[in-house]
């Protein structure tokens, strides 16, 4: 049987073990940051935020809802980062699993004959069952601070997930609302297309009855052709769009189905709140991954002034032989330390810290850069909304042109030159205004991109 004093030993090397409270390294702690009190431009500072906001009830159109659901089950980027998470999981599983011993088995049966001078058989039978274990026991904390390195390893990913995900609902949203769009400018060209084929008819049917000249024609015609150039590049824009779409749905390339105008996709009574900066660190999930690499690489410190530490280990084993010996058991305690390697441990140390710095202003350098995207994106709301207003009263102003043009040429006080350019003063309103309706939409994703909606 295994003798006392071997007992003693592994009993004595598990309490000690388990009373070292002690971890070599510094402890983490968040850094101090100046955010100040609220974000530039925003005219309030209260703890409410636009990102509180369930991505379900700010995006209204049902059929971006569906988009949206779908590429949350098959966008290949976010199967990548589900992929990186469980990764990150085993490895911390397995370096969780280095503070506790290693145990393992072996079996071995011997038999062996041999012929004896006196002409007979000598033989020889033997069988045992041997179990091992090994621990290093982690006086210093260094397999501890690997786990604290590890777990926040694994939080990083979780959070990089979580970064995804809202990337992946503000890309396709604003991939939809581009599309739709496109469909607008087509649809809008296509209409001009008529209103120009019906000015020509009528300057044809003008220059038979001899009220208009050849000139009138080539113009009308002129025109008709130019807005026509502009059809084929749309259609193009909207079969690549719903390709795009399509890619981010984790789908092949195909047909992709409108809901709702733009003016309907958000509800206009929606006032984007900003919140506080100092909540931005918790709600960004870039932020959040950003200070989980800090805290891995402040535990890497300690990892790192562990291996200039003695390693003290244990391995111990016991069996049964089915020979006499019966029961037969060892224990070993070993005790490593590094005395002379060129420096190579204290160098190694050197880069940890050094990595720390480096890791520590990325850091700060991504949270002022959160709190620039969210400053931009409250002053993109505010403009864009007010530029769309503008562009509806010049849409409003160039359509009149256009009426009273037309009027005044079929009444003979205007020419048709005046006609031609009311036309393309009002079709391009047209598009300034759909594109405008765009921007704003995007502004208002863009905001909520920056404030870290959209994950929860």
């Amino acid at each position: 049987m295994i003798s006392k004093k071997y007992l003693a030993l592994l009993l004595a090397a598990i309490v000690l073990s388990s009373i070292s409270g002690c971890k070599i390294g510094p402890n983490y702690k968040r850094p101090q940051t100046n955010l100040g009190k609220q974000y530039r431009f925003s005219n309030q500072a209260d703890t409410l935020s636009f990102a509180d906001t369930s991505w379900t009830k700010l995006f209204r159109d049902t059929v971006l809802q569906n988009l949206i659901k779908k590429g949350l089950q098959a966008n290949f980027d976010l199967r990548i980062a589900f992929a990186r998470v469980n990764e990150a999981r085993a490895q911390f599983k397995a370096t969780r699993a280095e503070l506790f011993p290693s145990i393992g088995a072996q079996g071995a049966a011997l038999y062996q004959s041999s012929q004896i001078p006196s002409g007979g058989t000598a033989e020889y039978k033997d069988a045992n069952l041997v179990g091992n274990l090994s621990w290093e026991l982690d006086i210093w904390g260094k397999l501890r601070r690997a786990k604290e390195s590890a777990r926040a390893q694994l939080l990083s990913q979780e959070a990089y997930q979580q970064a995804t995900t809202i990337n992946l609902i503000s890309s396709i949203a604003t991939g939809y609302y581009s599309l739709l769009e496109y469909r607008d400018e087509l649809r809008i060209t296509r209409e001009n297309v008529k209103i120009r084929e019906e000015a020509l008819a009528l300057v044809k049917a003008k220059l038979i009855a001899g009220t208009a000249s050849g000139l009138v024609v080539a113009q009308a015609e002129a025109e008709l052709a130019t807005v026509k150039t502009q059809i084929p590049a749309l259609e193009r824009a909207v079969g690549m769009q719903e390709n795009a779409i399509r890619l981010l749905l984790g789908d092949l390339p195909g047909e992709v189905k409108s809901g709702q105008p733009l003016l309907a996709q958000v509800d206009t009574n929606i006032v984007p709140k900003a919140g506080i900066p100092s909540r931005l660190i918790v709600r960004r999930p870039d932020l959040m991954a950003a200070e989980q690499q800090l805290v891995s690489a402040n535990a890497q410190i300690g990892v790192a002034r562990g291996m200039m530490m003695p390693t003290i280990s244990i391995n111990a084993s016991a069996g049964y032989s089915t020979l006499g010996a019966g029961f037969i058991g060892s224990a070993v305690g070993g005790l490593v330390a590094p005395i002379f390697g060129w420096g190579k441990l204290r160098a190694n140390l050197h880069k940890a810290q050094a990595y720390h710095e480096e890791i520590l202003a990325t850091y700060q350098k991504s949270i002022y850069n959160a709190i620039s995207e969210v400053s931009d994106g409250i002053l993109s709301v505010d403009k864009e909304h007010q530029m769309v207003n503008q562009q509806m009263i010049l849409q409003t102003a160039a359509q009149t042109a256009f009426d009273l043009s037309n009027q005044l040429y079929n009444a003979g006080y205007a020419s048709y030159l005046d006609v031609i350019n009311a036309q393309r003063l009002l079709y391009q309103a047209e598009i300034q205004l759909s594109q405008a309706q765009l921007t704003s939409l995007q502004s208002l994703v863009n905001l909520y991109l920056a404030l870290g909606g959209g994950w929860k």
